[in-house]
């Protein structure tokens, strides 16, 4: 997979991402090379958005799975599962990368309505360092 007007090629993902992570990175990356957004070292960000996509998705499938999202604990307590807790960290996680990409409906229009400015301004620097 190769950004044509740049030439640069979607690094590698890690190893510990596994099938679903994968995708969801090369996809991602894609869509950025597309956009002509990515830049050598953004890897590393997106590397950590899929790990925490991936942690997501497993919470919430054992969360479905356990079907009770509290247990009773040795003194009687009725605690809350502790997936709740990692899916509720791996979404905060995940929309902290999310906006930093720029991959949500609204940071996609902040950043349009700032190019559009930037045109009126004519300020190429600027411009550069947004995308």
């Amino acid at each position: 997979m190769e950004n044509e007007k740049k030439n640069i090629e979607i690094p590698k993902p890690p190893t510990i991402l596994n099938r679903v992570g994968k995708d969801k990175y090369f996809e991602i990356a894609q869509m950025l090379m597309d956009e002509e957004k990515f830049k050598i070292g953004d890897e590393i960000a997106l590397s950590a958005l899929c790990v925490n996509y991936q942690r997501w998705l497993q919470a919430e499938r054992a969360i479905k799975k356990n079907k009770d999202l509290c247990f009773e604990t040795e003194s009687g307590y009725r605690q809350q599962i502790p997936e709740i807790s990692i899916a509720r960290d791996c979404m905060k996680t995940m929309l902290t990368f999310i906006r930093e990409f720029g991959l949500t409906p609204k940071e996609r229009a902040k950043l349009k309505e700032m190019i559009i400015n930037d045109d009126k301004n004519n300020d190429k620097e600027m411009e550069d360092m947004i995308q």
